[in-house]
């Protein structure tokens, strides 16, 4: 059966980030299994089209109001309410990725519409509040106005609770679904999925060509991919750099990604840090890559250094490029490296020199890390593909269509 989905989600393409390149990648493999998918997304630039197709079908609505900030993303609640309701006849389910904002919407719509919606957590602490309570941002926990955060969390899980189907991406989430109210036989454990046909390693001819191509130095490089926010662990990892870059030669940071103006952007402040301390040589700054998989087989190492994530897509793209991963173990992180056969963890994750440590004694001993690029690729292929996580949706989906369980 072909189905009709509507995929909301708070921030879309052009943004980029893992949540946001793993919806644009499902949202294409649905549609080459034969589905429609509709995307419907916050318009946060004034100069992004209100409507857009892209790829290989994938038609993009962007809602008003445009603006970001902290709190910008709560505007998306009632125009989306608004769409879902007066467009019913144009979808038959509702996939909502990060559903901490949007999922109250996506259930008052169901009430009215009798359109399923199933909820996918884009990070940990969606429905216990944890993305309030564990924000970097201190003022959120210091606020006087706590009673009043705690009653509004309590009123939204009351209505979020009525959802069919809950996604988790990681055990941690599955667990957290659970511990908050959520019946087990509604909760699917789905983990990302990335094209391994796209991310692949390169042979050591090509892959010194394709450094020359990208302007990379040579010696031994060492790469992150991701969004350039707090939280990310990459002010650490700057510092711990700075310590390596005074101690040995030849080793150098390739930071891919950027912060694009976003509330947590920490982009600018790395930047100074790096110019002030001399380092340029030592780091490179890209930028936004909409093809990571150019950079990421580039690398002779992998860092994530993040201090608090849900699952962690880069990671499964660097294993995919056949590139040794060393990780913090915190959130969905473990699920995916196992500590010594398919990559390195890291313990106290929020710890210098516990950094210092790890990556210098990786840098010392490369032949280490050669197994782990091997039994990482295999990780990629066997647990991490696209087309399976895809297929892993549609059973999901097709299943709340036809228990057309009413949510009123």
């Amino acid at each position: 059966m072909a189905m009709r989905i509507c995929l909301l989600t708070d921030t879309f393409y052009p943004m980029q980030g893992g949540g946001e390149n793993h919806a644009r990648l499902l949202s294409r493999e649905l549609i080459r299994m034969g589905h429609s998918v509709r995307v419907l997304t916050r318009r946060l630039e004034s100069n992004w089209a209100a409507r857009e197709t892209i790829d290989e079908g994938l038609e993009i609505v962007r809602l008003p109001p445009s603006r970001g900030g902290r709190f910008g993303k709560y505007l998306l609640t009632v125009p989306a309410w608004r769409y879902l309701t007066r467009n019913a006849s144009d979808y038959d389910v509702v996939l909502v990725c990060c559903f901490r904002v949007a999922g109250v919407p996506a259930v008052l719509a169901s009430r009215r519409t009798h359109k399923p919606c199933v909820f996918r957590a884009e990070s940990r602490g969606e429905l216990s509040g944890g993305f309030i309570w564990d924000s970097p941002d201190a003022s959120i926990r210091a606020t006087p106005a706590r009673a009043c955060v705690r009653a509004y969390l309590a009123w939204r899980n009351r209505i979020l609770l009525r959802a069919p189907a809950f996604a988790a991406i990681s055990r941690e989430i599955e667990q957290e679904f659970k511990e908050c109210g959520v019946p087990p036989a509604r909760v699917h454990y789905i983990p990302n999925g990335i094209d391994t046909e796209l991310f692949q390693p390169l042979p050591d001819d090509q892959k010194q060509r394709r450094r020359r191509e990208l302007g990379l130095p040579d010696g031994s490089l060492w790469m992150y991919a991701g969004k350039l926010n707090k939280g990310k662990g990459l002010e650490r990892l700057l510092r711990v750099w700075a310590r390596i870059a005074a101690e040995r030669t030849g080793e150098h940071l390739v930071l891919v990604g950027g912060g694009g103006g976003q509330y947590l952007s920490c982009e600018t402040e790395l930047r100074d840090f790096v110019r002030a301390r001399g380092l340029e040589k030592r780091v490179t700054f890209t930028g936004y890559q909409e093809r990571v998989y150019d950079w990421l087989p580039c690398a002779d190492g992998f860092v994530f250094p993040s201090e608090n994530e849900a699952f962690g897509l880069a990671i499964v793209e660097a294993m995919a490029c056949g590139v040794p991963v060393i990780a913090s173990r915190t959130g969905g992180i473990p699920d995916i490296v196992q500590h010594g056969e398919n990559g390195w963890l890291v313990d106290d994750c929020k710890n210098d020199e516990a950094w210092h440590k790890e990556l210098c004694d990786l840098m010392a001993n490369p032949a280490r890390t050669r197994a782990w690029a091997e039994a990482g690729r295999k990780t990629a292929e066997q647990r991490f593909s696209i087309k399976e996580v895809a297929r892993t949706y549609v059973a999901l989906l097709e299943s709340v269509i036809a228990e057309g369980r009413d949510l009123s």
